[in-house]
């Protein structure tokens, strides 16, 4: 009964959102059972993500676009960048934006399906993990260049038709980062899930 009760209540938030037209409007949250604080583990293309990151969290909200992405032809790389707060509520607003290469050419949003499957070893040195942090009176990025352990992982990658037109991929995964700042402490974010539907506008 519970089950049917939350398939409910996304179907009816994803019929308000098709309504708005909005990409932020789409994104449903939907609570892990094992802590409120995190999405669920999904692959619906809900448009959200989350992680624990030390006694905080690093999730999506409903003010940032969750994500983009950008192919580099000239180095066959593929940037994720996912955008949120350090926490639902409060905290700065934060972004992770992961540079990892490609065996494939990877230059749409339709052959994101070619990351089915992959997992991307963040201790890899040709992988760049940037980390931003915007607390509305300051700005700062970071590249992250001590990384002791961590990965990308691609679960589940789908690509969506309505009435035979290509609407969106669907990417979902897991991810997690064991690293020392620039200032060396220690920070770790893991436990991390994403489930994002990467229409046309968010593939450059």
């Amino acid at each position: 009964m519970k089950k049917i009760a939350i398939i409910c209540l996304a179907a009816a938030s994803l019929i308000t959102a098709c309504d708005t037209n909005d990409d932020i409007d789409r994104s449903i949250w939907i609570s892990d059972s094992d802590d409120y604080n995190l999405p669920e583990y999904s692959e619906w293309g809900y448009n959200t993500f989350g992680a624990k990151m030390g006694r905080n969290y690093f999730v999506s909200c409903w003010h940032e676009i969750p994500c983009a992405l950008e192919w580099h032809g000239d180095n066959s790389t593929l940037e994720l960048t996912m955008n949120g707060r350090e926490s639902s509520y409060y905290g700065d607003d934060m972004s992770l934006t992961i540079i990892f290469p490609c065996d494939s050419v990877i230059d749409s949003n339709r052959k994101l399906y070619l990351l089915d499957g992959k997992t991307i070893d963040l201790t890899d040195p040709a992988v760049k993990v940037i980390v931003g942090h915007d607390n509305r009176e300051s700005e700062q990025v970071e590249l992250i260049e001590d990384i002791r352990g961590g990965e990308l992982y691609f679960k589940h990658v789908q690509l969506l038709y309505i009435d035979d037109k290509f609407t969106e991929a669907i990417i979902s995964g897991t991810f997690d980062i064991r690293y020392k700042d620039g200032a060396g402490q220690k920070c770790t974010i893991t436990n991390g899930r994403f489930d994002l539907g990467i229409t046309d506008d968010l593939f450059w």
